[in-house]
């Protein structure tokens, strides 16, 4: 072997060395800097970070690769929900539980939605009006078949549907508002209650089916009590804000970069 050689394989070492060397700065660098920007996340106002442009671009990238491995399955990858299933759309304005910020769905991705965690929503669920025992939080009557098109036909009507007698409307909107107890989750004004998961019953959208009397009848006859899983076990507190952030900026209010 000549001098030439070893100088040679000297040179290419030395080379690959320096090489090696800063690729793991690069990637210290890179970690550091995650790192930060966590940091950053967290001690912010969760309200805040969809107008921060450094901020909202992590939140953004973080959020999506967890909404992905935990909450599209139920959600769908666009997010829309499923109204077969009774599946929040995500994408809308149309908020079941609070207004739709950041804080308010980092609290249900930790604590969840009926999870079995005493820190999360279970205030109601909507009773199965077709059983002996409608509701077993409080002392409810069970709805007859006449009682049950009755309020069916005072839910189309104030949904701007026409074709019913005023005497079924009427009586049906006693039902709603006295024996049945509809009012005292969703209002006297059928318009619900954010603060309880109540939904509107008068602006034409719906959680289940899509307001056709079979539909309104089936959720009236089965109730719906919906479960969201508490996530605060399964995952850190960053990936809880990042993907509650990346929701919030699903809604059409905050869509739009700033």
């Amino acid at each position: 072997m000549t001098k030439g050689m070893i100088t040679g394989g000297s040179r290419l070492l030395w080379w690959m060395g320096l090489v090696l060397a800063a690729a793991i700065m690069a990637a210290l660098f890179l970690h550091h800097r995650s790192v930060d920007n966590r940091m950053l996340l967290m001690r912010v106002d969760p309200e805040a970070i969809l107008d921060s442009d450094p901020a909202r671009a992590v939140a953004l990238a973080d959020g999506a690769r967890v909404y992905a491995a935990h909450c599209a399955s139920c959600h769908g990858v666009d997010a829309k929900g499923s109204r077969e299933r009774a599946v929040p759309d995500m994408t809308d304005d149309d908020f079941l539980y609070g207004s739709g910020k950041a804080s308010e769905i980092e609290q249900i991705v930790l604590h969840g939605i009926r999870a079995g965690d005493t820190r999360g929503w279970d205030l109601a669920a909507m009773p199965n009006y077709a059983r002996a025992v409608p509701y077993a939080r409080e002392k409810l009557p069970p709805l007859t078949p006449a009682g049950l098109r009755d309020v069916v036909a005072f839910l189309r009507a104030a949904n701007g549907n026409g074709g019913y007698e005023r005497a079924a409307i009427e009586r049906g909107r006693l039902l709603f508002m006295r024996d049945a107890g509809c009012y005292d989750c969703h209002s006297s004004d059928a318009q619900g209650d954010p603060s309880i998961g109540a939904p509107n019953l008068v602006d034409g959208k719906w959680l289940k089916g899509n307001g056709s009397e079979a539909d309104i009848a089936y959720t009236l006859e089965h109730g719906l009590a919906g479960v969201s899983p508490a996530f605060a076990r399964a995952l850190s507190p960053y990936d809880a804000r990042a993907v509650a952030v990346y929701v919030a900026s699903l809604h059409p209010q905050t869509r739009a970069a700033p």
